[in-house]
């Protein structure tokens, strides 16, 4: 779990940064942000189920997607809500553009950020996994 969160803070912390270096000029910034940030917060909160829930693969593959689901509709509603709220000034005050794009990047973004769970579900909780060990 500890490793999880590292790399979540590590995600967060870069993708501040984009907002000082003008993500939009780095080919695939939001991309890589979006399918990792789906990816770790799977490994999250399969660790914070492997200690406190016993279901199956599907059940424990529907949570863990699900919960990535509903983490990224939030932050999509938060880049849309700081876009409302300080996008003018952060432009006006220090040249920075926050925070969100159209209807198509919104998508796009939930859609990576089911990819990297999916990823994570098929690389870590695959059951035929440990029927080839």
């Amino acid at each position: 779990m500890r490793l999880a969160i590292l790399f979540l803070i590590l995600v967060f912390l870069i993708d501040i940064l984009g907002f000082y270096i003008g993500s939009f000029r780095v080919p695939a910034y939001d991309v890589v942000l979006h399918f990792f940030g789906g990816f770790f917060v799977a490994m999250f909160f399969r660790a914070y189920l492997k200690d406190s829930i016993k279901t199956g693969f599907l059940k424990n593959a529907l949570i863990i997607i699900g919960v990535v689901v509903f983490i990224g509709v939030l932050w999509e509603f938060t880049e849309y809500s700081a876009t409302k709220l300080i996008g003018s000034y952060l432009y006006n005050k220090y040249k920075i553009i926050c925070c969100i794009g159209n209807l198509d990047d919104t998508f796009n973004d939930l859609a990576l950020d089911i990819t990297g769970a999916i990823t994570f579900v098929l690389a870590f909780l695959n059951p035929l996994r440990r029927f080839n060990s």
